[in-house]
């Protein structure tokens, strides 16, 4: 009788305890029976089928261009104060303004040394100063057979004669050698080059330029972020776009999944993956100047808990990721503990994509977007082949809920551990006959 009584107090306690038996989280039930509140849901639950894939592939995506103006042709450049330009001039004809002084100002020192020993000019043994190639130039030019050889040292096709690269002072102008003071603020470098010609007309021999803005603090726009190093990147006048402005900062090595373009521009912030900027010429517009374009590296990430082998946090190592490869890389289901009719994935959704679903409005959802999860039921065979084609996004939640019978599995376990001792003493006691 004793030993009944204890039986049965230890079995009352053990099925008092239930409540407080430790689970890895909510069965399906409990999840579903939590969307709803008093009245109202509190979240969507969405079952996985091919119409809800549909609705999902069916929903426009917002370009990224569409937040920022496109530039097509890309934007006009100005010549503004502080910019720093350089200057070629080419004239008809060898001996004209700027022709006598091409070798002197279109090689280096060291080049035109070389130029200089090769046509048999009688140098000094080792460096030549600044001063001894001035007086030797001067020298060949005083004479027709110093000015033959001057002119044999011209390279193959004639070069233009650079004029030193000047910043645009706060008068707005530059220096032309025979044409003095050359206004350029407010102008494009090709209209700079067609003044400066009408400038010369009379002087030199049919006068064609070229003007090229090498740095301008005002026509450019800053690339940084902790995968380059930061760079102001000029703007071309033939325009510039995001891609060119990132490869002229240096570039990225990072992969290219796994790194975002984030372009700020006249209070407007967006970013996209460095892979649709490739894929998508749409979408690699022209920078504008004053833009700030970020490079950085944001891996993607989707959180897999419950009862999985592993709950862990698991990155995209590609562009696309599925359901049933995020449930893969977290070691699979459990087979004791899982429910395969009740895993879900939770997101928020567009608001409007949530009312193509057919689902009702969550009341308190923050605005234009609405709490979702996803139900998978993979005791249907079809439902495999459906999370294979369910795509996932960054910051996703998986949970995959305990199967129903497990609560009953671990009250068992605790009532095993706690009559265990009892039951063997029992039969140690009855082996002897105490």
């Amino acid at each position: 009788m004793n030993r009944v009584f204890f039986f049965l107090s230890t079995l009352l306690v053990t099925l008092a305890a239930c409540s407080a038996i430790p689970t890895t989280g909510p069965s399906g039930d409990q999840v579903i029976a939590d969307s709803h509140g008093p009245g109202y849901p509190r979240f969507d639950i969405v079952r996985i089928d091919d119409r809800v894939l549909g609705t999902l592939a069916a929903q426009p995506t917002i370009p990224f261009h569409s937040r920022f103006p496109k530039y097509t042709p890309p934007p006009e450049l100005p010549i503004e104060v502080g910019d720093v330009v350089s200057v070629v001039i080419w004239e008809a004809a060898g001996n004209g303004l700027f022709g006598r002084s091409l070798s002197a100002t279109t090689a280096t020192g060291s080049e035109l040394v070389d130029r200089l020993r090769a046509a048999g000019v009688a140098l000094p043994v080792g460096p030549i100063s600044s001063g001894q190639l001035s007086s030797t130039l001067a020298r060949l030019r005083n004479t027709a057979e110093g000015q033959s050889t001057l002119q044999s040292l011209q390279p193959t096709g004639r070069s233009g004669t650079s004029i030193p690269d000047q910043q645009v002072g706060p008068d707005g102008a530059i220096t032309i050698p025979y044409a003095g003071r050359i206004p350029v603020v407010g102008l494009t470098p090709t209209a700079v080059g067609h003044l400066i010609a009408r400038r010369l007309a009379q002087k030199a021999i049919e006068p064609q330029l070229l003007v090229v803005v090498k740095s301008s603090d005002v026509n450019s726009v800053a690339v940084s972020g902790d995968l380059i190093k930061g760079a102001r990147v000029t703007l071309s006048e033939g325009g510039t776009t995001l891609m060119q402005a990132i490869a002229a900062a240096g570039g990225t090595t990072a992969p290219v999944h796994d790194t975002y373009v984030e372009l700020s521009r006249d209070g407007i912030t967006a970013a996209i993956p460095l892979a649709a900027l490739v894929a998508d010429p749409d979408e690699d517009i022209f920078a504008r100047p004053g833009d700030v374009i970020t490079v950085e590296r944001k891996p993607r990430v989707v959180s897999v808990f419950g009862a999985t082998t592993i709950n862990r946090a698991v990155t995209f190592d590609r562009e696309n990721v599925s359901l049933i490869e995020a449930l893969g890389r977290a070691g699979g289901l459990l087979d004791q503990n899982a429910d395969p009719r009740a895993i879900f994935l939770m997101r928020y959704e567009p608001a409007r994509l949530v009312k193509a679903l057919g689902e009702p409005p969550v009341p308190g959802a923050p605005p234009g977007v609405e709490p979702v999860a996803y139900q998978l039921d993979l005791y249907n065979a079809k439902s495999y082949a459906l999370a294979k084609r369910f795509l996932l996004h960054d910051n996703d939640v998986i949970y995959v809920a305990n199967a129903k019978i497990m609560p009953v599995q671990k009250v068992f376990t605790v009532f095993e551990n706690l009559t265990a001792p009892a039951i063997s003493g029992y039969l140690t006691c009855r082996s002897i006959k105490c």
